[in-house]
This record gives structure tokens, C-alpha cells and sequence, in this order.
């Protein structure tokens, strides 16, 4: 009955399920815990163990390094593939940070190692290959810098710096440099881990470069999608040293940004003039290659012992001698599709420069020269940067709350080239800038969008800081121009001046950071064209094509413009500068549109006069230099272009002197000049007996009213001097008469705010901007307010002295090639002066006798005077 029962049981109990399992030799229990056990492993070591791996490492490594803090989320490795894969690891100290979302390294350890193969090759075998995703390299304090200031200033230390060699003492570090037996002969390559490892490739997945916090209004960012880099190592520039360090690769989908700084609360003084996604950008480029280099000087940087003369003229070749150069250091920039937008912002600019590159005031001490036993030195870093293709840069300002530009487009083959030295030298140092720009096509966003076209534009900048801070500095500017052609209007002068203004500084005079330094430019054109607006009353058509304006173009083989910005005072009520403008064999042409009147008659009359000569080819008149081809980009005579005056030489000098306004002191700088005209105007009727009266400082007498008119100010200064060679020829034509009278008016005169033939069409009234002289920074129907503080309207005192010597010229008339040649006439010297002010114009003009033949007996006079 038991045995019925418990066979009819349904579950039976652990006593009996032994012996089931006993009776039938069975594991199944513990195949079962084996599972259930394995499962367990499998599922640890997947998720948790990397994790758990991560964080002893975590803190290990943090236990025993105190120099910043080191994460590590998971880790894990496999000693079969050998590959080691990490994730969420960040390095943070007081300066920087690192950040790596994922990756992993593989070392190949199966690969077979030869230690006898070739120490340097860039094409050696790669063992180790590293892969990240999402890295980003953030940089937000200068702790050592700030420290060394604080230290300088005498200011109690409040910042902790990881100054080791300092602590040391100068002691150690003497001893080991002299404990090392310098030899100039290279290690074994099995000495090193680069006989090992000689080729790293690094592929970063969507990596990030910042710089800057949250006290600074902006953070430069340079962001990038994927980077393909390779580090290798090969001979070096100089037999002295050991070897080069080299890094080459490519990055694509390369942009350089200011993004705004999250976490700011100051003021926002400038804003950038155009935000694109995270901020503005400043660079962007689709393809960017890089050649990073860097020498290792030999035996950690020690410059070898001097040997036996006569020794080393027998072992070192001349090769060697040649190769004595000191470590090269410079960086390779390759660009393909690149836009720019130069942002230059003071404020930006001079946060980011001011934070992370404080000046410390200090007079810079003279580089030692590197002696036997020493350590060598890194004369300068280069940095080059080609573009091969066709590239993009936008200068961009803002007017009136709206974006203003300057478009220049560049053909491949520009390229761009910095030197910054390393060592200072007992006059300072000097970093030079130089490069070239190719096919440059220049509009800007003015309705005349025409500005500049040019083969080749070249430039060379020198910088000179001396010792001493607070020393004059001297920059030097060298731009050199081939076949250029400049389309010029008056309107432009309004549209630089607000770019200049926009990105100048905006904060007030200080004198505790006054610098005083000076710019020499020097401008040298090759082959230029430079084209005026003569329409009547300045009305321009700006279409871009078949435009209906008269054209007056200088065409000439070389000029040369130097002049000098000196900014040597600090707040100089005038500034002072001057400008030389040098022409060589220069020529007027006139161009007349379809539409005009006098088109054809003219085109037709310069056709029937090709055959007859020149004034300068007649007896006795100088010889011309028509045999010569003279390049032409737009005025061609087929195009409808005519010569009218031919000059060998022409100067054009032009000294300005004008009222500097400086930032944040408008109003100070209009009272004081106000006072001091007041002053002026009342000291002659007060009593003599009171001598002379004192002079209120700004701001010191409130009840004295001030003068409201901008023309009692001080004027500002021009004098222009022209001076034209002897022997120049005019060719009179009845429409240039009239261009000549056009471009008085619009360039000198009360038409030099133009209007777009399109816009008065569209709007009777002209726009507030066009009637203002801007002509760029409104639309039609769009009232804009005149903000010109008074000191902007300050009137002008100009002085103009024109000087033409010996001018042979002719009346062109329909003849034939055996009929008379015309009209022509010889003017021997004509000077005029003109003084011109707010209130009064003053004209003086001395004219000597003009010749005047008629008929083909045409003879150049003699200096008497006589026919």
C-alpha cells in the first residue's frame, strides 16, 4: 500500500530524487548548476567585469598618480587578438581636460620582429593601431603661467603648480648633464621601442579642440567628423640630431568656430555678425592633409663635444658641414575646398589672447647660444598652409545691425607661411608672415559689387617686438600686386571706414597697456587698371551686365604706394600721415556705353585718328613707347575703350591730418574741443587785468552752454600735391571734357553719394542709406536713423597744388592720312592751387603761354618760348 501510495505520488522528495539518480548513474544536478554557474560568468563577464576592471584601475591609478584625476568606465582585453578595449575614460587636472567616449588598440604581436631592419622608415610595418570615438581635448586654464605671475607681482600664491624642476634645484639637473659622456654616434636600433613599434596609425572618430571657459565671453572650437593619422620617425634635418618625430594624416569635414560660452555672465560687448549652428565660423574645410615634424635633438637634446679639428675634418664630409642647422619644428597644412571667414572681433580676440598668453611686463632676456655640453636649441616654429583648390573668404562686419561684407574668391596654389622664432635676440624677436594669393576675385555686398580682380597678390609682414615691452614696435607691410584691376567709387571710403571701425577695439584708452608701434606698408602694383564712375550727378547702374555708366580708367605699367600709420602717442589729439603714390607709364582711357549718344562718333574718331601720329612722334617732340604691348584686362580697345593721356611718370602725394576718435570718449573729446573754442572767442573780451582765465576741465562747468554745430570744430587736414612729368600727351576728345567734370563732382564734390539706376526706379524717393553716402546697408522703403555723433561731421581744411609740365596736345579730327592732322597745342607749365574750407574756397592758377598750331607744321618750342 506505502509502495502504491508513493508511486501514485506527483512529486517526489529530495530523498527520493537521489535515488532516482543514483539508480540510473545520473549529473544532472550538476549539469544543471554548471549551467546556471556559466551563465552567470558569461553574463558578468559581458556586462560587469570590463566595468568592474575600469574602476580598480580607476583607483589604482589615482591612488598612486596626484596630478590630476584619471576614469576609466570599462576595460577589457584579449591577450588572443591582442586588443584592449577601453570606454567613457577622462583625464582632468586644473588645466585641460580628455575626453575619449570609446575605442579600442590593437597590438599585432605575431608580426615578426627584425631588429635589424631600418631604425627610420616612414613605410615600416605598423604593429600597433589605436581607434577612438568621440575624443575631445579642452583647455581652460593656464595654472603654471598664472602661478610664475603671481610670483612675479610679489602677490600672495593662491594657485598650486606642478613646477618639479624648480623644486629639484638647479643642482640636480647640472649634474646630470655633466654625468653624460655626449658621442654624436646614434644608439643600437634594439635600444629603442621604435625598432619595435615603429609605425602607430590613430583613426579619431568625430573629434573635438577647445579652448576657452566660462569667463570668456567665446570658445574657440576646431571640430572635425574623422582623422586618419599616422606617427612614424625618420632621419632628421641635421647629422647633430637623433632622429625626427613625424605625424601625417588627413581630417575631413574640418571646421574652426567661436561658439558662445554656456556658463558667461558678463556683457556681451560684441556680437559675431553672423551665427551659423553653434557659432561662428571661422574656417571650414571638407579636406584637410597635415605634416607635423619636430627634430630630437641627440642624446635628449645635448649639442655633441667639441672634437679634434683636425679629426673632424677627416670624418665629417661637406654634406655634414652643410647639415649643421639647428632642430627644425613646423607643421604642413594642405587645404582642399576651404572657406574663410576671418572674424576679428577685439573683444574675442583680446579675451582668448589676454587669458591663455598674459603679458607679464617684463623685459625678455637674450637667448644663451647653445655651447658643448648644453642643450640645443629650437631656433623657430614654422607653420605653412597650401591651398589646392579654389577657397572662399568673407570679410564680415556689421553696420547698423545688419551683416556687411567683403567676398574675395582664391584659385589653387595660394598658400600662406608663418615663422614664429623661439629665441630672442638683443633686439627682441621677429615673426614674419608671408604667402600669395592666385586669381583673386574681390566684391563686396554694396550694390556696386564690384571691387578688385587680380592675377597674383603677394604679401610679406614683419613684425618686430623688442625686449621691453612698452618699446616702439615697428610692423612692416610689403604687398605686391600683378594685373590688377580696382573699380573704385566714393562710396567705398564709408564702407572700409565702418569695416575698420567694426573691427577695431571698442574699449577706452589705457595707459597702462599703451604700446606705442607704427605700420609701414609698402604697396608695388604690376600691370594695373583702376576704374572710375564718371556718369553725371553719380547716378551707376550696378547690374552686372551691359552697364550703362561712363568709365574713366588709369591704366599704367607699375605703381607704388608707401605711406606710414604711426601710433607712437598715447591719445594724440591729431594724427598725422602721409601718403606717396608713384606711377610709371600710365594711361587715361574712356569708355562710353551703348546707350550713350556719342559712342559711335567717338569710337569712330579714334578709328580715323589711329593713322595719323601721335603729338610725341612729330619733330622734336619725345619719342612714345607704342611699340611695347601693355597689358589689358577690361579697358581693351575692342571693348570700346579709347586712349586720351599718356604720362611717363606721375606723383601724387597727399598728407592727412585729421582728429582721432577715440572709443567710449565721444562725448569727452566733443565737450573739451567745444570748451576750448569758447575759451578762445571769450578771452579776448574779458579784462586785461585778469590775465588769462582758467580752463574748465570736461565736464567742470555745467552752466556754460556748449556750441551745437560740428563747423566750429578744428577741421581735419589734406594736403594733396600732383606732379605730372614732362612730355605727357592728351588726345582731346569732346566726352572727356565732360568725364573729367563728372568724376570732379563725384569723387570732390556734392555728388559723391551715388544712386543705383535699379533703386530709383523701384522707389522714387531714394533710400536714407543711399542719401546718407552708405549705398549698402539698406533696401528700398527701409528708413534707417543718422546716429553720427558731431565729431564724426567735423568739417575739412583741403589744400590742393597740381603741377603739369611740357603737355603736347591735339584736337583728333576726321582726316585723312595725307590731309593735316589737326588741332595742337603745347602747354609749358600750368600750376593751380586750391584752398578749400567749410566757408570759402580760394583758386590761384599760373599758366604759361599755350602754343597752338594749326596744320601739320607741329614743332615742340624751344625753352625761350619761340615757335
Amino acid at each position: 500500500m506505502d509502495d502504491q501510495g508513493s508511486n501514485n505520488t506527483s512529486f517526489l522528495n529530495y530523498e527520493d530524487l537521489e535515488t532516482y539518480l543514483n539508480r540510473h548513474n545520473s549529473k544532472f544536478i550538476w549539469l544543471l548548476v554548471a549551467t546556471i554557474l556559466s551563465c552567470g560568468w558569461i553574463i558578468y563577464l559581458t556586462y560587469y567585469n570590463s566595468r568592474n576592471i575600469g574602476l580598480f584601475l580607476t583607483l589604482i591609478i589615482n591612488r598612486l598618480y596626484k596630478g590630476g584625476y584619471i576614469h576609466i568606465g570599462s576595460f577589457s582585453f584579449s591577450v588572443l587578438s591582442g586588443k584592449v578595449m577601453f570606454r567613457d575614460v577622462y583625464y582632468i587636472n586644473q588645466d585641460m581636460s580628455i575626453r575619449i567616449q570609446d575605442g579600442f588598440l590593437i597590438f599585432r604581436w605575431w608580426k615578426m620582429y627584425n631588429p635589424k631592419q631600418k631604425q627610420h622608415d616612414p613605410k615600416a610595418e605598423t604593429r600597433l593601431f589605436v581607434t577612438v570615438n568621440g575624443f575631445e581635448f579642452h583647455v581652460y586654464n593656464r595654472t603654471d603661467l598664472y602661478a610664475r605671475l603671481q610670483e612675479t607681482f610679489g602677490l600672495e600664491p593662491t594657485l598650486l603648480s606642478a613646477r618639479r624642476d624648480e623644486e629639484r634645484g638647479p643642482e640636480p639637473r647640472k649634474h646630470a648633464l655633466d654625468s653624460v659622456n655626449v658621442q654624436t654616434e646614434s644608439p643600437e636600433p634594439s635600444s629603442s621601442w621604435r625598432s619595435l613599434i615603429p609605425v602607430i596609425k590613430l583613426n579619431i572618430s568625430t573629434g573635438r579642440l577647445a579652448f576657452g571657459n566660462h569667463h570668456l565671453p567665446q570658445t574657440l572650437c576646431v571640430n572635425f567628423e574623422d582623422a586618419f593619422l599616422t606617427y612614424a620617425t625618420k632621419p632628421p634635418s641635421s647629422h647633430l640630431d637623433q632622429f625626427m618625430h613625424i605625424i601625417k594624416g588627413s581630417l575631413e569635414n574640418v571646421r574652426v568656430m567661436l561658439v558662445p560660452s554656456p556658463r558667461y555672465l558678463g556683457l556681451q560687448n560684441d556680437e559675431p555678425p553672423r551665427l551659423m549652428g553653434e557659432g561662428f565660423v571661422v574656417m571650414q574645410s571638407n579636406d584637410v592633409d597635415i605634416y607635423y615634424y619636430q627634430d630630437e635633438p641627440a642624446l635628449a637634446g645635448l649639442v655633441p663635444v667639441e672634437q679634434d679639428r683636425s679629426e673632424e675634418a677627416e670624418m665629417s664630409s661637406e654634406d655634414d658641414k652643410l647639415q649643421d642647422l639647428p632642430p627644425c619644428w613646423g607643421l604642413d597644412i594642405v587645404c582642399g575646398k576651404v572657406d574663410f571667414s576671418p572674424f576679428a572681433l577685439s573683444f574675442a580676440r583680446d579675451c582668448l589672447w589676454k587669458f591663455f598668453l598674459p603679458a607679464d611686463y617684463q623685459a625678455m632676456k637674450v637667448s644663451e647660444v647653445a655651447q658643448p655640453g648644453k642643450a640645443r636649441q629650437i631656433q623657430a616654429f614654422e607653420l605653412r598652409m597650401n591651398i589646392i583648390a579654389d577657397a572662399t573668404i568673407d570679410l564680415l562686419f556689421t553696420k547698423n545691425r545688419e551683416t556687411n561684407a567683403i567676398h574675395v574668391n582664391v584659385g589653387a596654389g595660394s598658400y600662406l607661411e608663418v615663422n614664429i622664432p623661439m629665441t630672442v635676440g638683443e633686439n627682441g624677436y621677429s615673426p614674419t608672415i608671408k604667402g600669395q594669393l592666385l586669381h583673386v576675385d574681390t566684391t563686396s555686398s554694396m550694390q556696386y559689387r564690384t571691387l578688385l580682380e587680380a592675377e597674383m597678390l603677394a604679401f610679406h609682414v614683419i613684425a618686430s617686438y623688442p625686449r621691453v615691452w612698452n618699446m616702439p614696435q615697428s610692423w612692416q607691410c610689403e604687398i605686391e600686386v600683378y594685373k590688377a584691376t580696382y573699380h573704385f567709387i566714393y562710396a567705398q571710403k564709408n564702407f572700409f571706414t565702418d569695416l575698420i571701425k567694426d573691427w577695431a577695439s571698442d574699449s577706452a584708452p589705457d595707459i597702462y597697456s599703451f604700446v606705442p608701434y607704427s605700420w609701414k606698408f609698402k604697396i608695388l602694383f604690376h600691370q594695373f587698371e583702376m576704374i572710375w564712375a564718371a556718369n553725371q550727378h553719380n547716378w551707376i547702374d550696378c547690374s552686372t551686365k551691359q552697364q550703362e555708366n561712363v568709365y574713366l580708367a588709369a591704366c599704367g605699367e607699375t605703381l607704388n604706394i608707401d605711406f606710414t600709420l604711426p601710433f607712437t602717442e598715447f591719445v594724440p589729439a591729431t594724427c598725422h600721415t602721409r601718403f606717396s603714390l608713384r606711377a610709371e607709364d600710365t594711361d587715361m582711357r574712356l569708355s562710353l556705353p551703348e546707350c550713350h549718344p556719342s559712342r559711335y562718333p567717338l569710337l569712330t574718331l579714334a578709328k580715323d585718328y589711329q593713322s595719323v601720329k601721335l603729338p610725341g612722334d612729330g619733330e622734336g617732340a619725345p619719342s612714345s613707347k607704342t611699340s611695347k604691348p601693355r597689358w589689358r584686362n577690361i579697358t581693351k580697345a575692342e571693348a570700346g575703350w579709347v586712349d586720351c593721356w599718356r604720362v611717363p611718370n606721375f606723383l601724387l602725394i597727399i598728407d592727412y591730418t585729421w582728429h582721432p576718435i577715440y572709443p567710449q570718449k565721444e562725448d569727452e573729446q566733443l565737450k573739451q574741443s567745444f570748451s576750448e573754442i569758447e575759451e578762445s572767442m571769450l578771452s579776448a573780451i574779458r579784462p586785461p587785468d585778469q590775465g588769462a582765465a582758467p580752463r574748465f576741465p570736461c565736464g567742470a562747468a555745467p552752466s556754460v552752454r556748449l556750441p551745437a554745430d560740428p563747423s566750429d570744430l578744428p577741421p581735419d587736414r589734406l594736403q594733396v600735391e600732383m606732379e605730372m612729368s614732362p612730355d605727357s600727351q592728351i588726345l582731346l576728345y569732346g566726352p572727356l571734357l565732360r568725364a573729367l567734370i563728372a568724376i570732379k563732382e563725384n569723387y570732390f564734390g556734392e555728388d559723391d553719394m551715388y544712386t543705383d539706376f535699379e533703386e530709383a526706379v523701384s522707389s522714387p524717393v531714394p533710400s536714407s542709406a543711399t542719401s546718407l553716402g552708405l549705398g549698402y546697408s539698406s533696401s528700398p522703403g527701409v528708413e534707417d536713423v543718422d546716429h553720427s555723433h558731431p565729431l564724426d561731421l567735423r568739417p575739412w581744411d583741403i589744400t590742393v597744388l597740381i603741377n603739369l609740365y611740357k603737355v603736347h596736345g591735339r584736337l583728333p579730327v576726321h582726316c585723312s592720312s595725307e590731309g593735316p592732322e589737326g588741332p595742337s597745342g603745347f602747354l609749358e607749365r600750368l600750376c593751380f592751387e586750391m584752398k578749400k574750407g567749410y566757408k570759402e574756397t580760394m583758386l590761384q592758377m599760373i599758366l604759361s603761354p599755350i602754343h597752338i598750331f594749326v596744320g601739320d607744321n607741329y614743332q615742340v618750342p624751344d625753352q625761350t618760348g619761340g615757335k
